[in-house]
C-alpha cells in the first residue's frame, strides 16, 4: 500500500453563513495523481486552501506524515508550506518585472538564497517545461499556456512532495491545457511527487489515478 502523505478528517468551512465545504475527508497517497472536480463554486478553491495551510478550516483536522498540521501557528505553518508544498495558482501569479528564470528562482529567494545561487536549478526546470531557450524574457511577452508553465516550474523550484494546483489549465487551450496536463502526470510517474490538480476539465481528469468529486460540499471518489 502506497504512504499516506496527507490526511484531512471532517474539515469543514463556511463563508458569511453559507457552507463550502462539510465533513470532507481524503488521503493523498505518495506518488499518486489525484484529480478533484466539481462545478464552479463547489469548494474546490477552498478546499486547495485549507490542505495548503493558506486559510484554516472551521473544524476539523489535517495530518502531515501523521502529524498534527491543522494547529500550527501562521508562521509555522507558512513555513512548513514553503518546505512541503507547491502551490499553482489559476492565474500565475507571476512577477512582471522579472525575467523567467528569475521567477522561478524567486521561491528560494524569499527563504534567503541568492537569485545568482538559484539560476542554474532555474534553468534545468525551465528546460523540463519546455521554456529555456526563453529564460531571458519577462513573462508578458509569453502566451497564457507558457506562463502557467512558468508556473508550474516555479512551484517545483524546492522539489516539494506536494504539489497543488488551482484550475491550472482553466484559461487555456485544448492544446495548452493537455500539455500541462501531461507535466503533472509525468512528475507523478517519474519523481512521486503526490500532486492534487482542480480542474472543470471531466476529460482531462479520467487520466488521473483517482478522481475526487465535490458536490453539495462533500466529497466523492472514484479511484
Amino acid at each position: 500500500m502506497a504512504k499516506a502523505l496527507l490526511h484531512a478528517a471532517k474539515l469543514r468551512k463556511a463563508y458569511e453563513g453559507r457552507t463550502i465545504l462539510n465533513d470532507v475527508s481524503l488521503t493523498l497517497e505518495k506518488g499518486r495523481f489525484y484529480a478533484l472536480v466539481g462545478h464552479s463554486g463547489s469548494g474546490k478553491t477552498t478546499l486547495l486552501y485549507l490542505l495548503a495551510l493558506l486559510e484554516r478550516a472551521d473544524a476539523g483536522e489535517i495530518f502531515w506524515q501523521g502529524e498534527p498540521i491543522h494547529t500550527l501557528s501562521p508562521a509555522a505553518a507558512a513555513e512548513w508550506r514553503g518546505r512541503h508544498v507547491g502551490f499553482v495558482f489559476q492565474f500565475f501569479h507571476l512577477v512582471a518585472e522579472l525575467t523567467l528564470w528569475e521567477n522561478v528562482a524567486l521561491p528560494a529567494v524569499l527563504r534567503g538564497a541568492s537569485f545568482r545561487s538559484q539560476k542554474t536549478r532555474a534553468l534545468e526546470l525551465l528546460d523540463k517545461v519546455g521554456l529555456r531557450a526563453q529564460a531571458d524574457k519577462l513573462p508578458t511577452r509569453l502566451s497564457g499556456g507558457e506562463q502557467q508553465r512558468v508556473a508550474i516550474a516555479r512551484a517545483l523550484l524546492l522539489s516539494p512532495p506536494l504539489l497543488l494546483a488551482d484550475e491550472p489549465t482553466g484559461n487555456l487551450d485544448a492544446e495548452q491545457a493537455q500539455h500541462v496536463w501531461q507535466l503533472f502526470l509525468d512528475l507523478a510517474r517519474a519523481h512521486e511527487t503526490t500532486i492534487l490538480v482542480a480542474t472543470h476539465n471531466l476529460t482531462l481528469a479520467e487520466s488521473a489515478d483517482t478522481i475526487l468529486y465535490l458536490k453539495g460540499g462533500r466529497l466523492l471518489q472514484n479511484s
